[in-house]
């Protein structure tokens, strides 16, 4: 039977808290190959309510990690426009595009990514060290973290020495330790047997929940798809509606 999981809480952090609103409008994103463009969006648009609880779904290669990336400012378009809290931070300066990543946005990978130098509690310092936070309070914040996930046992433990749901756990923890204001969780449970993948997808939904925090969770799994209330799919270079 799976390690139960305590609920996630709202905790003292940098974030202003709550839920982020994105706007997209007239996407597009070209990418070029062996001398060829490929168009991954063409006039794309989302709209995604503070606090939204969303899955992306579609087929192998349509664009759902690309759309992950784009929302967290880890790439750019080709054209169009993504506001965040109405925000157009595409215009502004590289140096506050990354201070907003750093701190409003968390992401959790497929693979989760974690350094295998580093202990658990360490790996989830790492971005609140990143931003410039104290080391205390960055020891702190992790430590809580990695208890509210139930690895209170494991913060020492190098990411060899955990199991792969652990190591998704750390993952987790280290997306929340700035307290983010929109969560993007690119097929969180891919690699994770089916019961550790639900335990994964509990906590991003209580994360979800209880801070109002707004999730995107890109999938190929239908059944964790139809636990979101939301659902969305690409499809012909596209975002579709397929459950608002």
């Amino acid at each position: 039977m799976p390690e139960q999981v305590e609920p996630m809480v709202q905790e003292q952090a940098p974030s202003s808290g709550g839920g982020l609103a994105i706007s997209v409008g007239g996407l597009c994103k070209d990418y070029l190959l062996d001398g060829r463009r490929i168009a991954v969006f063409r006039d794309a648009n989302l709209e995604l309510s503070a606090g939204d609880s969303v899955a992306v779904v579609g087929r192998s290669g349509s664009g759902k990690s690309t759309l992950l990336h784009l929302l967290g400012l880890l790439d750019r378009p080709t054209s169009g426009s993504i506001l965040y809290d109405a925000r157009p931070l595409l215009d502004c300066r590289e140096d506050e595009v990354e201070e907003f990543r750093c701190r409003q946005v968390g992401f959790v990978f497929q693979f989760h990514h974690l350094l295998p130098e580093f202990t658990a509690l360490e790996n989830v310092m790492m971005p609140a060290v990143i931003a410039g936070e104290s080391m205390n309070w960055a020891r702190a914040r992790a430590s809580s973290l990695l208890e509210r996930v139930g690895l209170v046992d494991r913060v020492a433990h190098a990411p060899g020495e955990l199991s792969g749901g652990e190591q998704q756990r750390v993952a987790i923890a280290r997306a929340l330790v700035m307290s983010p204001r929109v969560v993007l969780a690119d097929e969180p449970t891919g690699n994770l047997d089916p019961a550790t993948g639900e335990q994964v997808l509990d906590l991003l939904l209580g994360l979800n929940d209880e801070l109002g925090t707004t999730l995107v969770v890109a999938t190929h799994n239908q059944h964790i798809a139809e636990r979101l209330p939301r659902c969305l799919r690409i499809a012909e270079q596209r975002i579709e509606e397929v459950r608002p």
